[in-house]
């Protein structure tokens, strides 16, 4: 019977995500390891309740790069996500027209411009479909456990990109992405993690610390365990020598910083405003070489005229430019898009707001949104007032999808879900003592 074991016990739990891990790091040796995990996933899926299945799901997602037969094929995990809807859909009846509706846009718009791609469609569809699954008041999660799952899903991952080897062959899968003269012997590798790109890889990084502030804020985790992982995740997130995590984990600093004002710390907040000055102290002299690498990267964008708003978002700016001025210069494609089966000009977008527009038009984004503000009203509110941190996630998601194309991959339902969960969570500092 589907779900009939109901697996409670976090040590199973646990022994069962580790099994995962190292099932999935072996299967950049030989690919029937990836064969098990998928049947593995498969068995838990039909037997086991759907909070189980759900934190596998979440510990899972940031290692799908490498869940799969082969490097370039199609990861396992949409199929896993697929299995989940099937089995576990659950649409409210306010919702169920608006996402048949959107399933229809994108699928015919798709046959009208006579380019269709299917993996792209069954994802799209199944992530509305599992975001509206997940959050509906019937399915009891505890949130910290979610929490929990995703952040050390996305350590583990990070370990595992470490692992590159003739043995465990990583970089095929997840590439490596470089800058610098190689001539001048600059060269620097910018490390991914199991993405292939490391901006992308750094937002479940930001992500993961904005919940640890969370989860400390509320007592549900010793501080022992919020400092190893932090301190954990600020190393992976540095040598991604990414300029736009930089500045997000600042923010994520006065996420911090607020959450101890708010429960009168005074004294770690001297702590951490001392430790942050010779920080800052040490890297401007150049004394701490991957954020000096960082700063230079910060300061080769300042010309003789100015700043180069161009060289300081990576050339994100002129291909801003470039794909606005088509959705303007052709109103057909700025009301119904090109269609999802469609391909970027030479270079993506790198901006999901503005990838929203171009595969699926005014009136497709209108339908999307309508869709997940649905979704979005079956989750629990809270009856208190909310306060900064109730937004941090959606802020660090609003921010850094700015700069990314994040419409086709895994990660949106599950930061979504993640986001309203913390928009809808009570946040205060009554309670006293630690979960363990």
């Amino acid at each position: 019977m589907r779900g009939a074991i109901v697996l409670a016990d976090n040590k199973i739990r646990w022994g069962l995500s580790t099994l995962f891990a190292v099932l999935l790091l072996f299967s950049t040796f030989q690919t029937v390891f990836s064969l098990l995990a998928f049947a593995l996933f498969c068995f838990i899926i039909f037997f086991c309740d759907r909070e189980f299945v759900l934190l596998q799901m979440f510990f899972v997602m940031p290692m799908a790069n490498i869940f799969k037969m082969a490097p370039g094929t199609q990861s396992f995990f949409t199929i896993v996500l697929l299995l989940y809807v099937v089995f576990y859909l659950v649409l409210p009846r306010n919702a169920t027209v608006i996402i048949t509706l959107f399933a229809v846009y994108i699928v015919v718009m798709q046959l009208v411009v006579g380019e269709f791609n299917l993996f792209r469609t069954i994802k799209l569809v199944c992530n509305v479909l599992f975001l509206s699954s997940v959050l509906n008041n019937q399915v009891k999660t505890r949130h910290r456990e979610i929490f929990l799952s995703y952040i050390i899903g996305n350590v583990v991952a990070s370990i595992i990109g470490l692992m590159d080897s003739p043995f465990f062959k990583i970089e095929s899968y997840v590439g490596v992405e470089e800058f610098g003269n190689p001539n001048l012997g600059n060269l620097v590798s910018r490390f991914t993690g199991l993405y292939s790109d490391p901006n992308y890889y750094a937002v479940g990084l930001i992500i993961s610390l904005s919940l640890l502030v969370i989860l400390y804020h509320r007592n549900e985790i010793k501080v022992f365990s919020a400092i190893l992982l932090t301190s954990i995740i600020i190393y992976f997130l540095i040598i991604t020598y990414s300029k736009s995590a930089i500045i997000m984990l600042l923010v994520v600093l006065l996420f911090l910083l607020y959450s101890l004002a708010l429960k009168k710390k005074i004294i770690p907040i001297i702590i951490l405003s001392i430790s942050a000055a010779i920080i800052i102290v040490l890297a401007a002299s150049g004394q701490i070489s991957a954020l000096n690498i960082v700063i230079e990267r910060f300061m080769s964008s300042d010309t003789l005229d100015g700043m180069d708003v161009n060289k300081l978002t990576t050339g994100r700016f002129d291909l801003w430019i470039l794909y606005t001025k088509h959705l303007i210069n052709n109103l057909d494609i700025l009301i119904f898009g090109h269609g999802i089966g469609s391909n970027y000009f030479d270079t993506a977008a790198h901006n999901t707001y503005i990838d929203l527009f171009y595969f699926l038009g005014s009136v497709g984004t209108g339908v999307l949104m309508s869709s997940l503000l649905a979704i979005s009203k079956q989750s629990r509110r809270v009856k208190n007032s909310r306060n900064l941190l109730n937004y941090s996630i959606m802020i660090c998601i609003v921010v850094m999808y700015f700069f990314l194309s994040e419409i086709f991959f895994f990660d949106i339902p599950f930061h979504l879900f993640v986001a309203i969960t913390v928009l809808n969570l009570s946040i205060d500092n009554t309670q006293k003592k630690v979960v363990e």
